[in-house]
């Protein structure tokens, strides 16, 4: 039993489990009343409508101040009554809220961040693109007392729960990553904000689909407290009404991404984007763009130069991971930002599996890439609205088929033909050497090249350089009077008379400067010159 300040009324466990939380209430209706009408409301002191009393109080506190009486009790120490009686009630929205407004925080924060941060972990708190709120980046420990501040300094001064909903999310993350660090690979910043939006985005999922029952073989995504972390029998649609054991589950689910295979593509990515998790690797893949692409590659509207990058930075410097993750975190929309890390994934592989491409005439538009990947799409399958990007969304990442990764090679590939994008010649018939794969000079064009029947030639054979060597020069100045470039033809093909297969054959003319031999040399294998 709990006895209230004013001794006027005691409260048993059970009207305390039956509290009633009048979640209808909202403080922009309570904001027009007159200073008297919530003096009454106060002084009333009714519990029946807890949100109601926690308004009123606040709303008097910010016109006058927090020592004000009303019978006896300041406004700051009859919300703390109101915060208590929330807690035991269990009204966490209303214990959020009461919180925020008194700027409590806990004490285990300055550690929790200071556990992330030697893990190699930034922590982004506040909200963007909020009025009066902003993102601070926390890269070093900070005192208690300071981060108390820009927690609240940093969200919505009308959403004091967001404040208090991010100290325990920070909680949640350090003692997630004690136990299970691996879970946060491919994580390189904690955004706090983004954090609340995937467990939004969960809690959503959870009340579209229903509280399914999941047995075995289910025909759609049932959501359960395995798969999501929040209880099925949970009917409300704010993260501040989950409880603080529901908040840490939830994370532990997202981060863990337990039965993830349950989830739509679009689910995935969104969360995926949310999270902002990252493919093995991933910052040096784009390091391997950016050497290769002369002009700097558009990231969201974003110019990242190759110089002075490259110079100031090197590939696995953490530098140049917290920059490009600094461009993506621009990005509002989560499934966005992670079709952007798809690409980007994409246009590495095919510069690690092709040497000769390089981008050198051009710089490398990532959202033009999606444009063209998803007008592709929807040329395919008739779709007219070129703005809406959902249909593509929902794709399957990596199917064979139909996938977001076909229509983004593609229009990778497009772009790669259409620019010309090669710094040496593809060698089709075998490696070469450097002079071989070298384009053709403008001191070559025009000119008749020798043509070389490699067949199967020994490797000596095989390293001859484009025009020849001052030696070979020499021992053949009464063949020829001018070097000119090797073209390497393929080997001819002819059928073998007993099985009809197709084999190698050489063939060997005989020079221009003698008469012409049509007999000899059909069955010799060597490398001869025509020229």
């Amino acid at each position: 039993m709990e006895e209230t300040h004013d001794n006027s009324a005691i409260f048993s466990r059970l009207s305390l489990k039956e509290g009633y939380d009048d979640d209808m209430t909202h403080e922009k209706d309570v904001t027009p009343r007159t200073d008297h009408e919530l003096f009454q409301i106060i002084e009333k002191d009714d519990m029946e409508r807890p949100r109601l009393l926690a308004f009123a109080i606040w709303i008097l506190w910010s016109r006058t101040h927090p020592d004000l009486l009303v019978h006896n009790f300041t406004l700051r120490e009859r919300l703390e009554k109101v915060y208590r009686r929330a807690c035991q009630l269990r009204l966490w929205w209303l214990v959020r809220y009461c919180a925020g407004r008194l700027h409590k925080a806990m004490n285990s924060l300055a550690p929790a961040i200071t556990n992330m941060l030697v893990r190699g972990k930034q922590i982004t708190l506040g909200v963007r693109n909020r009025p009066g709120a902003r993102e601070e980046i926390i890269v070093r420990p900070i005192a208690p007392s300071d981060l108390n501040r820009l927690l609240f300094e940093c969200c919505p001064a009308d959403e004091p729960q967001a404040a208090v909903f991010h100290q325990e999310l920070i909680i949640a993350c350090s003692d997630l990553m004690s136990h299970n660090p691996q879970v946060f690979e491919g994580v390189l910043t904690i955004r706090l904000s983004w954090l609340s939006d995937a467990i939004s985005m969960l809690l959503n999922y959870v009340r579209i689909t229903g509280a399914l029952k999941f047995s075995g073989v289910s025909t759609g995504t049932p959501p359960t407290p395995g798969t999501t972390g929040i209880p099925t029998e949970f009917k409300k649609s704010c993260i501040y009404d989950l409880s603080p054991t529901v908040v840490k589950d939830v994370v532990t689910a997202l981060m863990t991404r337990t039965n993830w295979h349950l989830l739509s593509s679009l689910q995935t990515r969104r969360l995926n984007g949310a999270l902002n998790r990252m493919p093995v690797n991933f910052y040096d893949r784009v390091w391997t763009i950016l050497e290769r692409s002369t002009h700097g590659i558009i990231i969201a509207d974003q110019f990242l130069p190759q110089q002075p990058t490259l110079s100031d930075m090197t590939r696995f410097e953490l530098t140049f991971s917290y920059k490009i993750e600094a461009m993506l975190s621009r990005i509002s929309h989560p499934e966005y930002r992670q079709l952007l890390v798809e690409l980007l994934s994409i246009i590495a592989t095919i510069l690690e599996r092709n040497p000769e491409i390089a981008f050198t005439h051009s710089r490398i538009d990532c959202d033009s890439l999606i444009k063209k990947g998803f007008a592709l799409f929807a040329a395919e399958e008739g779709i007219k609205d070129l703005n809406d990007l959902t249909p593509f969304y929902q794709l399957e990442g990596q199917a064979l088929s139909t996938s977001t990764a076909t229509f983004l090679t593609k229009a990778v590939v497009e772009f790669i033909l259409a620019g010309r994008h090669f710094s040496q010649v593809i060698n089709i018939f075998g490696e070469g050497t450097p002079e071989e794969k070298t384009l053709p000079s403008q001191h070559h064009r025009g000119k008749m090249p020798k043509i070389a029947y490699t067949g199967r030639a020994s490797s000596e054979k095989k390293k001859r350089h484009v025009g020849g060597s001052s030696s070979s020069s020499q021992h053949h100045h009464h063949h020829q009077q001018q070097q000119t470039p090797l073209l390497r033809l393929a080997t001819p093909l002819t059928p073998e008379p007993s099985s009809g297969t197709v084999t190698p054959r050489a063939i060997t003319p005989s020079p221009l400067s003698s008469s012409l031999n049509t007999s000899g040399g059909g069955g010799q294998d060597e490398s001869c010159r025509l020229q």
